[in-house]
């Protein structure tokens, strides 16, 4: 199941879908950027929403998954290709990600990702 909300959130990301993120992200969601700027849920939206971040893919390869219960950690390997206003913006990351689960489906509650240079 776990390995399932990865590969649909890198469908939702690929298909540029805010709705299914939004869906898939807690109310107080948090991400950790490359550069270290942290940012809540509607910041990290935002560009989606408005079509100012557009994704061509984001792939998650390398997945581990460790389930503790109610929540579960996953480490990956992300390849992503988007452009922000025109700008390329794609890079290789090692992102973890935090789930929680919340009425028998799991929930995104924080995320980060680290450049791989």
């Amino acid at each position: 199941m776990v390995r399932k909300f990865v590969d649909d959130f890198s469908a939702a990301f690929s298909q540029n879908d805010a709705a299914a993120l939004d869906r898939m992200t807690a109310s107080d969601y948090t991400f950790v950027t490359p550069t270290g700027t942290i940012q809540n849920k509607e910041e990290r939206m935002a560009p989606i929403r408005s079509g100012d971040l557009k994704y061509e893919y984001a792939k998650y390869d390398e997945v581990q998954v460790r389930v503790y219960g109610g929540m579960a950690i996953v480490t990956a390997h992300v390849a992503v290709k988007s452009e922000l206003k025109g700008t390329p913006l794609n890079g290789q990351f090692r992102s973890t990600l935090t789930l929680l689960k919340v009425r028998g489906m799991w929930e995104l509650v924080a995320s980060q990702a680290s450049a791989i240079n």
